[in-house]
């Protein structure tokens, strides 16, 4: 039972373990997701939010609709529409690392956030918790710089790409990333002031969105494409060389 940040790591430990065992694509996201635990853990260790208790809580429920969805799709039973596409698209080889990486984070964000936040604030509590909230931010902001430079080490071309963007792709991922925890902000509040009868479809219409936008994401356009082709030439062929740099 997941109920501590400590439990919520080592369940992602394991996910990655499993992922390395069946060299599976799966592995990539649960690596990225691990960074980013131990750092908000750091962060409550440190008292850097206004509640820790809060946000431990916020990140085990956050957490758990993740594992959910990864122990049903591993079970072939259903689960939202934007954690299937995103899970099943592990299963080929056709987009790069982080195309992966965001059709996730897509799922988890944009998708998953907002209701866990109205889960654990329902009502007028959910006021209380925006500015730990927004910290989340920054937090994913500082990680963005390690991202970078391990997809850097996974295919040359994105170094390539950086250094021709002279760091516009990271602006636009910190603005894009910014953008959906706004929305994501905006959801958890909605949800929490909505009735119980009213939330399923709420989060049903919000999945069908969700996963509209993960199609984008695996099949950006044509020049998008193009773009990302070199990318994918030179990522390694073993996914768990991209799962160690990732974890690394």
């Amino acid at each position: 039972m997941i109920k501590t940040i400590n439990d919520v790591i080592v369940r992602q430990n394991k996910i990655i373990a499993s992922a390395k065992l069946d060299k599976a694509r799966f592995g990539y996201f649960a690596a990225l997701y691990l960074e980013m635990t131990q750092t908000v853990k750091q962060h409550i260790e440190q008292g850097k939010f206004d509640d820790v208790a809060r946000m431990e809580q916020l990140v085990v429920v956050f957490a758990n609709r993740y594992f959910d969805a990864y122990e049903k799709w591993q079970a072939k039973k259903t689960t939202t529409q934007s954690w299937q596409i995103a899970l099943d698209e592990t299963k080929k080889n056709n987009i790069t690392v982080i195309q992966h990486l965001l059709c996730s984070i897509n799922a988890h964000i944009n998708l998953d956030l907002g209701i866990a936040a109205a889960q654990i604030c329902p009502g007028h509590k959910i006021e209380g918790l925006k500015a730990d909230f927004e910290r989340i931010n920054n937090i994913l902001a500082f990680l963005l710089d390690s991202v970078q430079i391990k997809l850097g080490k996974i295919s040359w071309p994105m170094r390539f790409l950086d250094r021709i963007g002279k760091n516009r792709d990271e602006q636009l991922a910190n603005f894009s990333l910014g953008i959906a925890r706004k929305s994501a902000w905006l959801i958890a509040v909605d949800l929490a002031k909505s009735s119980v009868s009213q939330q399923p479809g709420y989060i049903n219409l919000l999945d069908k969105k969700t996963s509209q936008l993960a199609k984008l994401i695996i099949n950006p356009g044509a020049m998008a494409n193009l773009l990302l082709k070199p990318v994918k030439i030179f990522e390694p062929s073993d996914p768990t060389k991209i799962i160690a740099i990732l974890k690394s």
